[in-house]
């Protein structure tokens, strides 16, 4: 585990206090409507953190072409900050943990242009593309990989790269990514938005924090030197209000089943595939999956987003703290 465990292990205390400058809120209670979205709640801007950026979200994507091209590059990195003074030589798309997010609207026909900018083959997997595995390459480095096809089935999927016998490893150096396919014909309820990638690191640290890259014996044994949310382990609170509606679209690299749960709430709706299910307290979102996960902020205060499986990995800072203050409506 991390060197750094006496300081990194009032972390997740330290994030909650934070939050609300450390004092418990006066209760500040929003009536949640029914799961049916008829009396959903006013929605505000999409949501991030510091390794996500906000959605353009379902409106504005299924407006646009119905032709959209995404040009991924692959680098693999001297070394990424994760936070908690920790860096690691990661390979990535686009420079980053996780890549980033791809959205697309149910129709839509989809070009993934994946330039090699490494110094071992490549490629790119999404599992919301039904078309012949041999097109996801890998493909040469200085090479580029095109992949096109339309996206029929609505929903948050993993993707990843695709490199023949080693794809785990790559996967587990950092390069994967979430791509979103919106309904066309169903209209979301207003929601915050907000893109969480669980992912994993899987090496060792030295006594500069640096982790030079992922230990082959470790990632085939899933024996993670610790997970996270979007590539930190140190990410601020996400900024809400009382009465807010949250839809996150949850992607579980792995490894091993997430038990996704919002402490302090109920997860108002899930869509894993149809049907929607409301009124879960936890649910399993399997490696190499995804989901939307519907849940209200019910009153000012924290309500921090964990994997229940892996509660382990809570001084290490794996969880996400949705902080509110005030009352219904005010701005953050």
């Amino acid at each position: 585990m991390l060197r750094t465990c006496a300081r990194c292990g009032l972390t997740f205390l330290f994030l909650v206090a934070a939050a609300c400058g450390g004092q418990p809120p006066a209760a500040t209670t929003a009536q949640a409507p029914a799961a049916s979205g008829a009396a959903a709640a006013p929605a505000g801007p999409p949501l991030s953190t510091k390794n996500m950026a906000p959605v353009a979200g379902q409106e504005k994507t299924c407006a646009g072409p119905r032709a959209k091209t995404v040009d991924l590059d692959v680098i693999e990195t001297k070394g990424i900050d994760l936070g908690m003074g920790t860096t690691f030589a990661a390979w990535t798309y686009n420079g980053h943990i996780p890549g980033p997010t791809i959205e697309a609207c149910e129709g839509d026909t989809v070009t993934l242009n994946v330039h090699n900018k490494g110094t071992t083959s490549h490629g790119l997997d999404t599992h919301a593309f039904k078309i012949d595995a041999r097109k996801y390459g890998p493909t040469a480095p200085g090479m580029t990989l095109k992949i096109e096809k339309a996206v029929d089935t609505p929903g948050v999927f993993m993707y990843h790269c695709a490199a023949g016998p080693v794809t785990d490893l790559h996967i587990k150096s950092g390069i994967h990514g979430a791509m979103i396919v919106y309904p066309r014909n169903e209209k979301l309820r207003p929601a915050r938005e907000i893109v969480v990638v669980e992912d994993a690191v899987f090496g060792t640290r030295d006594a500069k924090g640096f982790i030079p890259g992922t230990d082959p014996a470790k990632a085939a044994k899933n024996d993670q030197l610790f997970s996270m949310f979007n590539g930190r382990i140190d990410n601020d609170p996400v900024r809400v209000n009382p009465g807010d509606l949250v839809r996150m679209y949850f992607v579980n690299i792995g490894p091993w089943v997430s038990a996704a749960h919002v402490i302090g709430t109920v997860l108002d709706a899930v869509y894993a595939g149809a049907p929607w299910v409301h009124g879960l307290q936890t649910v399993a979102v399997p490696s190499g999956s995804g989901a939307m996960l519907e849940f209200y902020i019910p009153e000012a205060g924290v309500f921090p987003f964990v994997d229940h499986d892996k509660l382990a990995f809570l001084p290490f800072g794996m969880a996400l703290a949705f902080a509110s203050e005030g009352v219904p409506g005010a701005a953050h």
